[in-house]
């Protein structure tokens, strides 16, 4: 896949995103919502700058296609979808660490090129879901003050 579409298709993402999350935000009063209007911002600049910086490789003329570019992985891309969708479906339910475990240690097994075998492969995994796990937490529970989403069974 060219490099521009990449960007182009990163870019319009990133905006679709920062425009649901300003829908989503609208209920928010005073200064809770300062900390995601800003979040909204960095996303829609990102966006922009990939939207901007795919059209211009495009209208350059040297996005060419590479004779042995890798193809586009759709198997893996639908798994994340549907994994995405069901952890965003869990989270309500069971709670955002109990829901995130397995999904971060899903999805980094599913994403991962490394070679190694499998038990390399799981390591990496787990020591991946526990930094983000740790990260999250102490970012956002500890540092912001903001509760992460609990689950109605835990």
């Amino acid at each position: 896949m060219r490099s521009s579409v990449m960007d182009m298709a990163a870019g319009a993402l990133a905006l679709l995103f920062a425009a649901a999350f300003y829908v989503q935000s609208e209920t928010l009063l005073g200064l809770g919502r300062d900390y995601p209007i800003g979040l909204i911002i960095l996303i829609s600049l990102g966006g922009f700058f990939l939207l901007a910086q795919g059209i211009r490789i495009r209208l350059s003329g040297r996005d060419s296609t590479p004779e042995n570019a890798e193809p586009v992985a759709y198997g893996r891309i639908a798994v994340i979808f549907v994994a995405s969708i069901a952890y965003a479906l869990l989270i309500p339910l069971l709670g955002f660490y109990i829901a995130s475990v397995p999904f971060l240690l899903a999805s980094a097994m599913a994403l991962s090129d490394a070679a190694g075998g499998w038990k390399k492969l799981a390591m990496a995994a787990c020591i991946f879901t526990a930094v983000m796990c740790i990260a999250v937490w102490l970012v956002f529970v500890k540092l912001l003050y903001v509760p992460t989403p609990p689950g109605l069974l835990f």
